[in-house]
C-alpha cells in the first residue's frame, strides 16, 4: 500500500538513535536517559551523534556542563515524545485488553462543548475499564458504523434506517448578538429584517429555510450566508456580532445570562431532538453502559426544558 501523501518516502532515522534523543532531552540527562533505557551512559551519547550526522543538524549541546537543545533539537523533540508516548499506550492497550474495551462515540462539536464534555469524568470514574474515544462528526457522513459504535446526533425527526434512542430536546432558535438584534432605529427586529443579515450554517444541513417558514417569511434570502460546520464556531461569530445562527437554546444559559446572546424571535423554535444512534449490533455491553450512564445524566440535570 502506498504512503499517503503527507509521508515522506525518505527513510526514517534509526528507532534507537531517535529514542535516544528524546529520552535524553526529556530527562535532561544522559545519565538518566541511559538508566531509563538500561543501556551505558555512552552508548546513548553513541546514538544521539549517529542521529546527528543521519539528520546533518546539531541537536544537544553541553555548556557549562549543562544540557541545551538547538533549536533543530527543541523543533524535534515534542513530536518524538508524543509518538513514543503513543506506542507505549498501544502496547499497554494490548497488555490489558482483556479486563479493557474501547468505546468510540462521534458527536457533534456543539454537543460535545456544551454538554458531554464537562460531565465525561463522571463516566470515566463509574467505567474506568472502558476507555472513551471521542470523535467530531462535522459531516453527516462521518457517523459510518466503521468510524464509531455510537453517535449523538441532532435530528428535526427519528432518523430513518439506524437504531436510535431519543436522548435530549433540542429545538431551533435565531440567536445573535445584543448590538445587532436591533435596527438603526432602535426598534427590535423582525423576521423580514433579517433580508440585511448574515446567516450562519452548515456546509451540508440547511435549518434556515424550515424555520423561515415558521417565521411567516419562506422566501426570504439573507444579505449573506456564511458556511461554518462547527456549532460552536458559529456561535462565536455571532456573539462577535458577525450573523445569526440557529442553535439550541438549552446549553447557552450562560451565555445567555451574561448578555453575549439574545435570542430576538424565541416563541419560533424549529423541533428537533439529540439521538444515541447505533452503529452495531447486537449492542454490546459497553454501549449499554454508556447509553445507561447517558439517561442518569439527563435524569440528574431533570431534562432541561425548551423555552
Amino acid at each position: 500500500m502506498p504512503l499517503p501523501n503527507h509521508f515522506s518516502s525518505r527513510p526514517l532515522p534509526s528507532l534507537n538513535a531517535l529514542r535516544s534523543f528524546e529520552a535524553t532531552a526529556r530527562l535532561g540527562s544522559v545519565t538518566h536517559a541511559a538508566s531509563e533505557l538500561c543501556v551505558t551512559p555512552s552508548a546513548v551519547s553513541h546514538q544521539i551523534h549517529k542521529l546527528e550526522e543521519a539528520l546533518n543538524r546539531p541537536l544537544i549541546n553541553f555548556a557549562n556542563g549543562k544540557l541545551q537543545l538547538s533549536d533543530w533539537g527543541a523543533a524535534l523533540l515534542p513530536g518524538l515524545t508524543d509518538g513514543f508516548m503513543r506506542i507505549r499506550e498501544s502496547v499497554d492497550l494490548l497488555e490489558r485488553k482483556e479486563e479493557f474495551s474501547s468505546l468510540t462515540v462521534v458527536v457533534r462539536p456543539f454537543f460535545a462543548s456544551h454538554w458531554l464534555t464537562p460531565r465525561l469524568h463522571r463516566f470515566w470514574e463509574a467505567h474506568p475499564n472502558i476507555g472513551l474515544r471521542m470523535r467530531y462528526m462535522l459531516e453527516p457522513t462521518e457517523n459510518s458504523s466503521g468510524r464509531a459504535d455510537v453517535s449523538i446526533e441532532w435530528h428535526p425527526s427519528t432518523p430513518p434506517n439506524v437504531t436510535s434512542v431519543k436522548l435530549i430536546p433540542g429545538f431551533l432558535t435565531a440567536f445573535c448578538s445584543p448590538s445587532i438584534a436591533k435596527t438603526d432605529e432602535g426598534q427590535a427586529i423582525t423576521p423580514q429584517d433579517l433580508a440585511n443579515e448574515t446567516f450562519f450554517r452548515e456546509s451540508h444541513r440547511d435549518f434556515w429555510g424550515a424555520w423561515l417558514s415558521l417565521a411567516g417569511v419562506p422566501d426570504l434570502k439573507p444579505k449573506h450566508t456564511v458556511f461554518l460546520d462547527d456549532g460552536t464556531i458559529r456561535l462565536q461569530a455571532a456573539m462577535e456580532g458577525k450573523g445569526f445562527d440557529l442553535s439550541v437554546r438549552n446549553f447557552l444559559s450562560d451565555e445567555l445570562d451574561n448578555n453575549l446572546l439574545v435570542a430576538p424571535f424565541s416563541d419560533i423554535q424549529l423541533e428537533g431532538h439529540y439521538y444515541l444512534v447505533h452503529h452495531t449490533n447486537p449492542i454490546s455491553s459497553k454501549v449499554k453502559a454508556f447509553q445507561d450512564w447517558l439517561f442518569e445524566q439527563i435524569n440528574a440535570a431533570n431534562s432541561p426544558v425548551t423555552a
